[in-house]
């Protein structure tokens, strides 16, 4: 008898994992514009390096920050979205340009999962 119901229940999980017929796809196709990180993504990204993002490229993408302090050679924005915070930190370069050193993603409520500074970034245009 455990035979044929193990038998049995072979032949199910078998059909359950047969190939689809041909021509049908097997996950909706992802639009370029949708796999592409956002230009606010891109930025952040590319904080502490050769081409990190200066304050105002910064601030013409993301808006004005909430809170904004600048300490001699260095600034730190704070923008609040509606489930995460950025922390950004600039620092000055050679050329004595405020550029993006650090980014920083949190969440906003306590219990909440920590978002990547992807998903953070994703919130901007929203706001």
């Amino acid at each position: 008898m455990r035979f044929i119901a193990s038998f049995a229940t072979l032949l199910i999980l078998a059909a359950c994992a047969t190939a689809p017929p041909p021509g049908a796809e097997l996950s909706p196709p992802v639009s370029p514009a949708a796999a592409a990180p956002s230009r606010a993504a891109q930025l952040l990204a590319a904080a502490g390096g050769a081409n990190a993002p200066t304050r105002a490229e910064i601030e013409q993408v993301l808006g004005p920050a909430d809170i904004a302090r600048q300490d001699g050679a260095g600034a730190v924005l704070t923008y609040r979205f509606e489930h995460c915070a950025l922390l950004l930190l600039f620092a000055s370069d050679a050329r004595n340009a405020l550029r993006l050193a650090e980014a920083h993603a949190s969440a906003r409520r306590g219990g909440e999962a920590m978002p990547s500074l992807d998903q953070c970034a994703g919130e901007a245009p929203a706001r």
